[in-house]
């Protein structure tokens, strides 16, 4: 009786020769919207056997791209403000959103959070408790304060996408938003708030970020022991 064959991909024999830092390089300079195992193998110049041989799926291409991508972030020294050094994390997490196609909304669809996601996370709240948060009220700021940049910077993303117009014409959210909340669609009551809105459609989402984080901040300071 002849042995069962074994398997394509399983069969044993020597370690790939790159490492699962070439792996994040490489994930990373691919960018989050085009990450597939596929392309990343391509992009290492390895058989896709290979690659499988050290991430088993895309969910790990990403997670280690994050990683890299946070490592490498800047992050503040927290100072003798609490509020000035939470302004700056949230600047960095914008720009890592920005420098980083597609990030802000894989994130929080992950099976497991990149470790450095974590680190920089406890070292946040930790630097919270030093100017007084209790450890409840530390990390509610800090996941809040991930999550409503998450949340803006999905938005403007999708937003800035181009889309099919019921009458076949193509238009991106912006534009299709801008018309939605013009003035002259509004009741004449509303036309002030309608001018605010048209500011906000049209001007920098990172401006629009910080508007919002400072209304959270505001409240976060009532947290505080008087």
């Amino acid at each position: 009786m002849s042995a069962t064959p074994a398997r394509p991909g399983l069969r044993p024999g020597r370690r790939p020769s790159f490492s699962l830092g070439d792996i994040a390089e490489a994930a990373l300079a691919v960018g989050f919207h085009d990450l597939t195992m596929a392309a990343v193998a391509d992009r290492l110049g390895v058989k896709h056997s290979s690659l499988y041989r050290r991430v088993p799926s895309r969910d790990d291409l990403v997670i280690a791209a994050m990683d890299l991508a946070v490592q490498r972030a800047d992050w503040p020294e927290a100072g003798s403000d609490w509020r000035a050094y939470l302004e700056e994390t949230a600047d960095v997490v914008w720009d890592l959103f920005a420098a980083n196609p597609g990030m802000a909304g894989l994130i929080r669809d992950l099976p497991r959070t990149p470790p450095s996601v974590t680190r920089v996370f406890y070292a946040t709240a930790r630097e919270l408790a030093g100017f007084g948060f209790g450890p409840q009220d530390a990390v509610l700021v800090v996941d809040t304060l991930t999550d409503l940049a998450a949340d803006v910077y999905v938005g403007w993303e999708r937003l800035s996408r181009e889309r099919v117009t019921a009458s076949g014409g193509r238009m991106t959210g912006i534009e299709q938003m801008r018309e939605s909340w013009s003035g002259e669609h509004a009741v004449p009551e509303a036309v002030p708030f309608a001018a605010v809105l048209r500011t906000i459609i049209d001007g920098d989402p990172h401006d629009w970020f910080r508007d919002k984080l400072a209304l959270f901040l505001d409240g976060a300071a009532t947290r505080l022991p008087s």
